[in-house]
């Protein structure tokens, strides 16, 4: 393939990530609902070869599911399952804060700088950036842990509940409510106190939980 195709290739496969991501996150693609190929590349202004590389990612993250027979739909979790999931990241995240090398004061401002584009977004009417930077606020608490394998596999799990984490953020009072979590977590890790940090995190991962409940009735 020549350089120019292999680019738009690339570029169209990263649009199609970001736009079929966003619309999974707002609820105009549904869970347990069949995605139409022709229809989203049509919609995207993009081919199929892109649209189904960024299908595959998204299905490899745990977002959507992929059946021979049906092709792409987006995935349907049940209360009980994504209980699991929450249960795994308890677990394993756990392990990440409890062997974290405590961050300098440009880490420390590092994570408070990304709570602050989280509060800036509180009150957005287009807030769904939060959802990924709620990830990257974690992501970067765990990349101070010496357990790189067990961070591997939190990254990796941590998408499955994605579009559930964005439906527990859909009231601005929710996504106030994890921006303090989040300085408390800060707080905790400025003081450098274990057990404080583990306590928060844990509850902020129940509110969360909680707050997607209404989702499975």
């Amino acid at each position: 393939m020549a350089a120019p195709e292999a680019a738009a290739r690339e570029t169209g496969t990263s649009r199609a990530l970001v736009a079929l991501k966003r619309m999974v996150l707002r609820g105009e693609l549904l869970p347990g609902e069949q995605l139409r190929q022709e229809r989203l590349a049509a919609q995207l202004g993009i081919s199929r070869v892109p649209l189904r590389e960024a299908l595959l990612v998204l299905a490899n993250q745990g977002l959507l599911d992929h059946k021979s027979q049906q092709g792409f739909i987006v995935a349907k979790r049940t209360h009980d399952e994504l209980a699991q999931v929450h249960f795994m990241l308890d677990v394993l995240e756990s392990e990440l804060l409890r062997t974290l090398q405590w961050p300098d004061d440009q880490g420390i401002a590092r994570l408070r700088a990304l709570n602050r584009r989280m509060a800036d977004l509180v009150e957005a009417a287009d807030w769904f950036e939060i959802v990924e930077l709620n990830h990257k606020f974690h992501s970067t608490l765990w990349s101070l842990s010496s357990r790189k394998v067990i961070c591997e596999q939190v990254e990796r799990i941590w998408p499955l509940a994605d579009a559930y984490v964005a439906r527990a953020y859909r009231l601005p009072k929710d996504r106030q409510a994890a921006v303090d979590f989040h300085e408390r977590i800060i707080d905790a890790v400025e003081a450098r106190d274990t057990k404080a940090l583990q306590e928060v995190s844990s509850d902020h991962r129940r509110a969360t939980i909680e707050g997607a409940e209404p989702t499975f009735l």
